[in-house]
């Protein structure tokens, strides 16, 4: 069949000529794509642009393409002619021809149709659709039954195809509320008036009893008031706090409070639409979207169970259709914590309080000491977040979402915080009661204690999936959270006694500093820490190029000893260890937002033990790669300038003997691998050392005026 024949064979429904038709009539006719049209943001009142361009040309030749593989006009006439034959019943109807409007539409936008033959098209596919529904909503209905059953009951796409038929029946400008259903579209059939009228009601329940009602009323005349209505609706007096009109539309917005929905950790309310819909049906309304919104801080559920529900920005939303033509059920919201789950959180609350301290006390002295930190707030936010602590501390504030959480975090926070100083008392006391009072060695804890806390929090807000991410919202956390660890870090050193007094000449000075210029290190200055002032026994780095020595380290240490030791920590000057830790810090950063975002956005309701584990898992590993990377990076720089490999060794086997901690065999055997040490010689580095070498003697330093290495 020839172009022009198959041409002709399509336009055979059409009228004579498309100049008959009104412009009512033909903004009629664009509406029964309009649901396709509104799923894709486009305007019904246009065949496809406001304005022809070479971009909206390609635009709608993309859309025929990549929908239905047309690149032609002599492609054109089959497929709406297939279209518009397969009418076999009213799902079909409805089906092919609201698309073949559509297919009609990009054809003009993409010039391969001119106006007339474009209407010619649109106008008798509308005119047979008027004659087989009996309303737009009958005609949108359909339309999405027939979607899910051809298409895809993906509930994206589901969902987005019914937000679009809910804009079309409420919107005032779309033109189903536009323009009459019997409107004459010149076919010279009487078709009968629609009786359908769609009204909307949203209701929010919050903890503390409130209840936010916005009721849409289409095409409202009357004077009655709803405030009764409303009242028997959800059981309380409402405030109108909004009221405006929106065309010929009529929207109030009310709020009040029903004291008596808290239960506990939980809230119960049932609301009765009747009375309501009883009002609406006296102006002629005969459907009814209703939704129910809360913040769900743990269950939710809505009995009877409601058409669909999701959960968007940490909002759980319930939606269901009602036709006003039978009564409307009553509806029982509960959310919140039930008395059982509260009872297990703290449950497992006390578990976790018990178990902390007690492993704080049995892991003091062993090599998994370094972990419990980690192992401590992992465990916080399996009971944070699987066990609903969260929610349960926060649902009494009345404050929902982050800032409930914020709000809650004030003191439960604090809890967990001093939770923590406890266990790190533990830890510590026994290694430093000699040293220090029992005053500065709880100080010590507290504040090492907060230098981790806000970066548990900030997890425990990244990890709760009722609380959607918020990129603003978490750059703010996070340099919050920075800003408290370093002013606690700085705190910490303070109490620590990290000062040191500045050595300008002997024999150590000299030995230090040689060894610097060998290396190419930018030393800046050398303090000494005066014995029984600060704890720490092994060398440390600032910021700026400085090395501070224990004293109490140069009269145990022999000079070989020394000497490895404190080339291993110029190296790290030189490799700007404290900056890179923080680098570090990074890709935690980046791995922990990319799993808390997938999680997040995933279909599972909450997050399991796994999950969560999963998160700090590879937060963890994560870090502690890039911090071994740095450590590595240092160790190769100190070999490659002729650090003495087997000084170092004998000298962090010093160190930990004079911290009291347990002496690692299989650590010293890997530097020792790595350095190309016999394996052999390692114990007798460790127990002997260098005694030949002798020791340094003690330089001068200014005691009375101690510098913080910073």
């Amino acid at each position: 069949m020839t172009l022009i024949r198959t041409l002709l064979a399509v336009l055979l429904l059409s009228l004579p000529s498309a100049a008959a038709w009104t412009s009512e009539q033909k903004g009629w006719a664009l509406g029964t794509s309009g649901i396709l049209t509104q799923m894709g943001n486009s305007r019904h009142d246009v065949l496809f642009r406001t304005e022809q361009s070479p971009a909206a040309e390609q635009e709608a030749r993309s859309l025929l393409a990549g929908w239905w593989g047309v690149h032609t006009r002599a492609e054109l006439p089959s497929t709406i002619d297939s279209l518009l034959k397969d009418d076999g019943d009213r799902v079909h109807i409805v089906w092919n021809y609201s698309r073949a409007v559509n297919v009609a539409r990009w054809a003009y936008g993409a010039t391969l149709l001119s106006e007339d033959e474009t209407w010619n098209i649109i106008v008798p596919a509308a005119q047979r659709l008027q004659l087989t529904f009996g309303s737009w909503q009958e005609l949108g209905l359909a339309y999405l039954a027939a979607r899910r059953r051809w298409y895809t009951e993906e509930d994206s796409s589901r969902r987005h195809a019914e937000y679009a038929y809910r804009a079309m029946v409420m919107d005032p400008n779309s033109p189903w509320r536009k323009y009459a259903w019997n409107l004459d579209l010149g076919n010279g059939k009487r078709v009968s008036a629609s009786a359908e009228k769609t009204a909307v009601i949203e209701i929010a329940a919050h903890p503390k009893g409130l209840i936010c009602v916005r009721l849409g009323i289409p095409d409202h005349v009357s004077e009655e008031p709803y405030d009764s209505a409303i009242e028997e609706a959800v059981g309380c007096r409402p405030r109108i706090t909004a009221a405006r009109r929106n065309g010929p539309d009529w929207i109030v917005d009310t709020e009040c409070v029903r004291p008596d929905t808290q239960r506990g950790s939980q809230v119960v309310v049932q609301f009765n639409l009747e009375p309501i819909a009883s009002q609406l049906r006296r102006e002629g309304v005969t459907q009814i979207f209703s939704y129910i919104e809360n913040i769900p801080r743990g269950d939710s559920n809505l009995s009877p169970a409601a058409y669909d529900s999701w959960i968007e920005d940490g909002l759980q939303f319930y939606l269901d259709y009602h036709s006003l033509r039978r009564s409307l059920p009553e509806i029982t919201l509960t959310f919140g914590i039930p008395p059982q789950g509260v009872r297990m959180f703290f449950a497992a609350a006390g578990f976790f309080v018990v178990l902390s301290l007690l492993g704080a006390w049995t892991m003091r002295r062993s090599a998994w000491v370094a972990h419990f930190p980690a192992l401590f707030w992992g465990l916080w936010i399996v009971v944070t977040i699987s066990f609903h602590g969260l929610a349960i501390a926060g649902f009494r504030s009345g404050v929902e979402g982050i800032g409930a959480d914020i709000l809650t975090l004030g003191w439960y926070g604090t809890g967990a915080l001093l939770l923590r100083a406890a266990t790190e008392f533990l830890i510590l006391w026994p290694q430093i009661r000699a040293a220090v009072p029992r005053r500065r060695a709880l100080k010590i804890s507290l504040w090492r204690s907060l230098t981790e806390i806000p970066f548990a929090i900030v997890l425990v807000l990244l990890c709760n999936p009722q609380n959607p991410l918020d990129f603003g919202v978490l750059i703010v956390m996070l340099a919050l959270g920075a800003a408290t660890a370093f002013v606690a870090w700085h705190r910490l050193r303070l109490t620590l006694g990290e000062k040191g007094g500045t050595v300008q000449e002997g024999e150590l000075h000299d030995a230090v500093f040689e060894t610097a210029r060998s290396m190419h290190v930018p030393l800046r200055r050398l303090y000494i820490l005066p014995e029984n002032i600060g704890l720490r026994v092994a060398p440390s780095v600032g910021s700026k190029g400085d090395l501070m020595i224990p004293e109490r380290l140069l009269q145990a240490a022999n000079r070989r000893e020394i000497n490895g030791v404190v080339a291993y920590e110029l190296m790290l000057i030189k490799n700007r260890h404290l900056n890179m830790i923080w680098s570090a810090v990074i890709p935690m950063l980046v791995v922990l937002i990319w799993r808390a975002y997938v999680y997040q956005t995933s279909s599972s309701e909450n997050f399991t033990l796994i999950r969560e584990a999963g998160i700090m898992i590879s937060a963890l590993g994560a870090f502690q790669k890039s911090l071994g990377k740095v450590r590595s990076g240092a160790e190769k720089a100190f070999l490659a300038a002729g650090g003495d490999a087997e000084g170092l060794i004998a000298g962090l086997a010093r160190i930990a003997r004079l911290a009291g901690s347990k002496l690692s065999l299989p650590l010293f055997a890997s530097i020792a691998k790595r350095c190309g040490i016999a394996q052999e010689r390692v114990p007798a580095l460790i127990e002997v050392g260098f005694p030949e070498t002798g020791h340094y003697s003690i330089p001068y330093f200014r005691r009375d005026k101690l510098d913080l290495l910073s």
